[in-house]
C-alpha cells in the first residue's frame, strides 16, 4: 500500500462526529473532519489549504505536540483504542507544501518586526507577511527554532528540518537577521522608530533558579544541558556520572531523561505529584518507562549531600490533597517519611525563565496574563511561552497567529 493510499485509507476512518470533540480539544481548532474528507477524496492539495485557515506550522504540530491528549486524545474512536491519526495525516500533508509559491508578496507600506524565531514568531512571521506587511525577523541564534531547535532532541526531531523555515519565510519576502540579540547587539528603542509593529516571542531561556540545600555540590539545570549549541553529546556523556537524579516530569526532563539513557546513564526521575497530574503526555512517559527510565512519585526533594563513596538525594513522600473539585491537588509532605537515593549528579527539570535582555534600557513591561498580548508601548506585543499557560508548540503557534490577527486590525483602524 503505498503512502497515499495510507493516508485515504486512515482517513476514512474519520465518523465526521456532529459535535466534533477533536476541533474542540485542539487549542488551534483545526478543522479536522473536513480535513480529513479532503484526504480521503485525494484532495491533498484542498486539505493543506484547508489547514492553513488556523494553522501555518502543520508539520512541526502533527510531529511534536502531543495529540494524545488533544485531538486524539478525544477522537470519538478512542473507545476502540483506535483513534484517528490526526497527527501523522497533518505531518503528513504539511510536508507535501512546505513552500507555497502561490502566497502573496508584501503588499503594505507598514512595517512589521519579529523579535525571536521560536514557534511563535515563525507563526507570527508567517501570517502578518500573509497579509501583505513588510516583515523583518531577528533572531539571536544561527538559525531558527527557537526552544525546538536548543533543546528538542535529534531522535525527536531533526534540526535539519527546520531549515525549510527560512526557506518559506523568504518566499513571502520576510528579512531575517541571525546572530542579533537585541538588547545587545541593537537596542529596542532605537528599532521602535524603525517599524509600525513588534512581536517579542524570545521565549524562555534560562532556569528557574531552584533553592535547594546541595551540600556544596554542582546540580545541573536540563535546559543548559539540552542546549545543542552550547552542550555537545560527546561532553554530555562525559561531564555526568553514571546515576543521575532528575527532578521534575515535564516534557523537558523527559527529553533529558531520554537523551541521558541513550548515553549509557542509569536515570531517575523524581517528582512531588503523580503521574496523572505531570505535565508530560503519557505517550511520552511511556516511552521514557520503555527506555529504561525509572519515574518515583510522590517524592520531594530536601537535599543533595556528600555520603560515604556516593552524593546521597534525600526526598521526603508526599500526597495529594484535594480542596474542590475544579481545584488542583495541594502537596502535603509527610512528616518522617523520607527516601535516599545514591546519585552522582542531580539535574532540575522545573521551568524556565526570561532575562528580558531584549527590554534592557526600555520601559516596557511584559503583560502577566495570557489573555494580554499587549504591552504598554502601543506599537509592541509578546506571545508564545513568555505568556501562555502550556508550553506547547501548537500554543505558541496559535498565539502567534492570534497576535498577528490582533496587530493586522489594529495597524488597519491606523491607515
Amino acid at each position: 500500500m503505498s503512502d497515499f493510499q495510507q493516508w485515504t485509507f486512515e482517513a476514512s476512518r474519520c465518523l465526521n462526529c456532529p459535535t466534533q470533540p477533536c476541533v474542540a480539544a485542539c487549542p488551534a481548532h483545526n478543522p479536522i473532519p473536513e480535513f480529513m474528507i479532503k484526504i480521503k477524496q485525494s484532495d491533498f492539495w484542498g486539505a493543506w489549504r484547508l489547514w492553513q485557515q488556523t494553522s501555518n506550522l502543520p508539520e512541526l504540530c502533527g510531529l511534536l505536540c502531543p495529540q494524545e491528549i488533544l485531538c486524539e486524545g478525544h477522537c470519538t474512536l478512542n473507545k476502540a483504542k483506535r483513534p484517528v491519526q490526526i497527527g501523522q495525516l497533518e505531518h503528513a500533508i504539511g510536508t507535501m507544501f512546505l513552500i507555497d509559491e502561490t502566497r502573496p508578496r508584501p503588499i503594505l507600506s507598514q512595517r512589521h518586526l519579529v523579535i525571536g524565531l521560536g514557534p511563535a514568531g515563525i507563526a507570527n512571521a508567517l501570517k502578518m507577511a500573509e497579509f501583505g506587511y513588510q516583515v523583518h525577523a531577528i533572531e539571536a541564534d544561527r538559525r531558527l527554532g527557537g526552544a525546538i531547535y536548543h533543546y528538542v532532541p535529534n531522535f525527536r526531531f531533526s534540526e535539519a528540518e527546520l531549515d525549510i523555515y527560512d526557506a518559506r519565510l523568504r518566499a513571502l519576502g520576510v528579512q531575517i537577521t541571525y546572530d542579533t540579540i537585541v538588547g545587545q547587539d541593537v537596542m529596542l528603542d532605537s528599532l521602535l522608530n524603525m517599524y509600525d509593529s513588534v512581536f517579542i516571542a524570545n521565549g524562555l531561556d534560562q532556569p528557574i533558579q531552584v533553592p535547594f540545600n546541595q551540600d556544596g555540590l554542582k546540580v545541573h539545570y536540563a535546559i543548559d544541558l539540552l542546549h545543542k549549541q552550547r552542550v555537545s553529546q560527546d561532553t554530555l556523556r562525559h561531564s555526568l556520572g553514571k546515576r543521575v537524579g532528575i527532578i521534575g516530569l515535564g516534557f523537558v526532563a523527559i527529553d533529558m531523561a531520554r537523551t541521558l539513557v541513550r548515553l549509557d546513564k542509569r536515570v531517575e526521575i523524581i517528582y512531588r505529584r503523580n503521574l496523572n497530574e505531570a505535565p508530560a503526555s503519557e505517550k511520552e512517559i511511556t516511552a521514557a518507562q520503555e527506555e529504561g527510565v525509572i519515574i518515583h512519585e510522590l517524592l520531594g526533594p530536601v537535599a543533595f549531600c556528600r555520603g560515604h563513596g556516593s552524593n546521597q538525594l534525600e526526598c521526603v513522600r508526599t500526597r495529594l490533597v484535594q480542596d474542590g473539585p475544579d481545584e488542583r491537588s495541594r502537596i502535603e509532605t509527610i512528616p518522617g517519611a523520607t527516601v535516599t537515593f545514591e546519585l552522582d549528579d542531580l539535574i532540575f527539570a522545573t521551568g524556565q525563565m526570561s532575562e528580558d535582555l531584549c527590554l534592557h534600557q526600555t520601559s516596557i513591561k511584559i503583560p502577566t496574563t495570557p489573555d494580554h498580548t499587549r504591552t504598554n508601548h502601543e506599537k509592541v506585543f509578546v506571545g508564545g511561552d513568555r505568556i501562555i499557560t502550556h508550553k506547547r508548540i501548537v500554543d505558541a503557534m496559535v498565539s502567534g497567529i492570534e497576535t498577528a490577527e490582533r496587530i493586522h486590525e489594529w495597524l488597519q483602524k491606523k491607515r
